[in-house]
């Protein structure tokens, strides 16, 4: 049985949690409670060496990051859901731009919105001085203007025919968008790309 080590106000938990409903695939749910630290304990360590969550454990194997919780499944479980050879390149770009671009712009700023500055300023690592949410509104826009373009080209992001583990990825905080007060209107293909997801059999949505 899959373990998932979770937050249910997590964007990067929710990847997870999306993903195994959309590939029908059974898992227990362990609540872990960041807000008061019971991640930051050496238990916790051993399955996710960062104390991040959310963390998998899939019998004897430990898995941390969302992106590498959603390859580890997609490769052992549904690999229909990974590029053929020609776009794999595209869509391990596209989970990059998760990792990367996403997580620092509209990830953080969503997390001003929902936690106080000091509790942001935690979880980013930094002095509650140092939060610039004027660059994190400025690197979103960024960001969803380089995806709608590409998705305005493309029905998903790796160029496939069908979504991929990248959609997904980059989906996480994108159906967030609004926690951040970002208006989704603004970027048409984006918002037509988020319906298709929540058409997808087996699709939960994100929250509690």
């Amino acid at each position: 049985m899959l373990t998932l080590h979770d937050h249910p106000r997590s964007g990067n938990c929710y990847k997870v949690r999306l993903f195994l409903a959309l590939i029908g695939k059974d898992y227990r749910s362990t609540f872990v409670d960041v807000l008061a630290r019971k991640n930051q304990t050496a238990e916790f360590e051993r399955i996710s060496a960062f104390q991040q969550i959310p963390a998998l454990t899939d019998g004897d194997i430990a898995i941390w990051d969302s992106h590498a919780i959603l390859l580890h499944l997609a490769h052992h479980y549904a690999p229909d859901w990974l590029a053929p050879l020609p776009l794999v390149g595209a869509m391990h770009a596209w989970i990059s731009v998760s990792a990367n671009e996403i997580a620092n712009s509209l990830q953080p700023l969503r997390l001003t919105r929902v936690v106080s500055n000091a509790e942001a300023a935690h979880h980013l690592g930094v002095s509650e001085a140092l939060l610039d949410v004027p660059g994190m509104q400025a690197r979103t826009d960024h960001v969803l203007r380089r995806m709608d373009k590409r998705l305005a080209e493309n029905r998903w992001l790796a160029g496939t025919d069908v979504p991929s583990v990248a959609d997904i990825a980059c989906y996480g905080y994108a159906a967030l968008a609004e926690e951040a007060a970002i208006d989704i209107a603004a970027y048409p293909a984006i918002a037509a790309w988020r319906a298709r997801i929540r058409q997808l059999p087996g699709y939960v949505p994100p929250g509690p």
